[in-house]
């Protein structure tokens, strides 16, 4: 059975200090109340229908979070993800072992291997270190140095104020969403206001660097942003989120503008906005809507594109407008279900997405979950056509 390791053209010396670091928060934390241990273990088998094809696969999906405090002005974490996926999507999706692995960090800190288990079947093992960071809190200044999660976003679906690691809705299976390794300095001037600095290189070795600030005025939470952008664009960005009457109200405006042609484009410019309203039996509204003005410079041939795609703040939207909403609501105490649909004008598309979440115990939960893609498309081999996609995940969690 023949293994293929996946590796990058990293040098050594960006890994293993952080492998070094983080060995010696572990060892040095000293008591045992000054170290926790937590995660998750989940299984899913997921099918797959795609143009042509019909896939299946099971991801066993583990997660560890180990974190240490061995002062009262310090702190650090190491979190790893571990998944094995056996099926035939390691064989019929040409690269799939790779793309699992892939780590996006200026560190490497993952690693994959896959391998067929005949001929229409296989596996695809990786690990990545997600999370690695240490921060340091002195009185309102914090500093938190390595791979860490930014989240500047205001709204629940499209972020386009979320400039260091962008993520997708479509994701199922992992909740804690990407990280970046980034220097992050927070100053809290106020219990709702502060100022922020922080700057990320990604694997392409392009750095990402802005300050921002966060406030509250006239019952609205409202945070202002600007800098560089992977190097090439000048970004600026506003968000808010306070109540508009009995529901809550959010947004996020970014605008970007190439750096070499400054003098030669107009730039383009992100707007998400959305409401939310909870009623007293529990049942839950959202709606949101998202504009791109770089919608129109992307050229997706196939919803699977975007789908199974990288992820980046310019690809959030693929259409010039997209509209979103769902519904959620607690069937019984222990059950509780939702729905969620997306539509694309451009490409005369929709999204539909029906979820049930049982809860079998406080630290186990059974999650069934669908979703459906369909949209038109005029290529230039194919002609006009419509395409249709169809996932469906049976997720088993056992949080510990």
């Amino acid at each position: 059975m023949a293994l293929r390791k996946y590796t990058k053209a990293r040098k050594v010396r960006r890994t293993l200090p952080w492998v070094l670091v983080a060995l010696f928060w572990t060892t040095s934390a000293g008591a045992q109340d000054k170290l926790t241990l937590d995660g998750y273990l989940s299984d899913m088998p997921a099918l797959y229908r795609i143009p042509g094809s019909h896939l299946w696969e099971n991801s066993l999906h583990n997660r560890l979070n180990l974190h240490a405090y061995p002062a009262d002005w310090f702190q650090a974490s190491l979190q790893v993800r571990t998944r094995l996926v056996t099926g035939n999507t390691p064989v019929k999706l040409p690269g799939y072992g790779e793309q699992l692995g892939r780590d996006p960090g200026w560190m490497d800190l993952s690693w994959a291997t896959d391998a067929n288990l005949g001929e229409n079947a296989g596996l695809a093992l990786s690990t990545v270190v997600d999370r690695l960071w240490m921060q340091f809190s002195l009185g309102d200044l914090e500093i938190k140095l390595g791979r860490q999660r930014i989240n500047w976003g205001q709204t629940f679906v499209w972020n386009p104020n979320d400039i260091f690691n962008a993520y997708s809705y479509f994701e199922v299976d992992y909740p804690e969403k990407p990280g970046s390794d980034a220097l992050r300095i927070q100053y809290y001037t106020g219990t709702a206001s502060s100022l922020e600095f922080a700057a990320k290189i990604d694997s392409a070795g392009k750095a990402t660097a802005a300050g921002y600030a966060r406030f509250n005025a006239g019952g609205y939470d409202i945070q202002f942003l600007g800098g560089v952008y992977r190097g090439s664009d000048l970004v600026l960005g506003t968000g808010w989120s306070g109540n508009v009457g009995p529901a809550a109200f959010r947004g996020e405006w970014t605008y970007f503008r190439d750096l070499e042609e400054f003098a030669d484009t107009t730039g383009h410019g992100m707007l998400s906005a959305g409401l939310d309203y909870t009623f007293p039996s529990g049942l839950w509204l959202q709606a949101e809507a998202l504009y791109s003005g770089f919608a129109a410079d992307q050229d997706f041939g196939s919803i699977l594109g975007y789908y199974a795609g990288t992820m980046d703040v310019k690809m959030l939207g693929f259409t010039p407008w997209s509209f979103f909403s769902s519904v959620s609501h607690p069937l019984t105490p222990l059950l509780t279900g939702g729905f969620a649909a997306m539509w694309y004008p451009a490409w005369n598309g929709a999204f539909l997405g029906p979820n049930l979440a049982l809860s079998l115990k406080d630290n186990l939960s059974l999650s069934l979950i669908f979703q459906y893609l369909t949209a038109e498309f005029d290529g230039p081999l194919t002609g006009p056509h419509r395409e249709n996609n169809a996932f469906a995940f049976l997720q088993f969690k056992w949080n510990f």
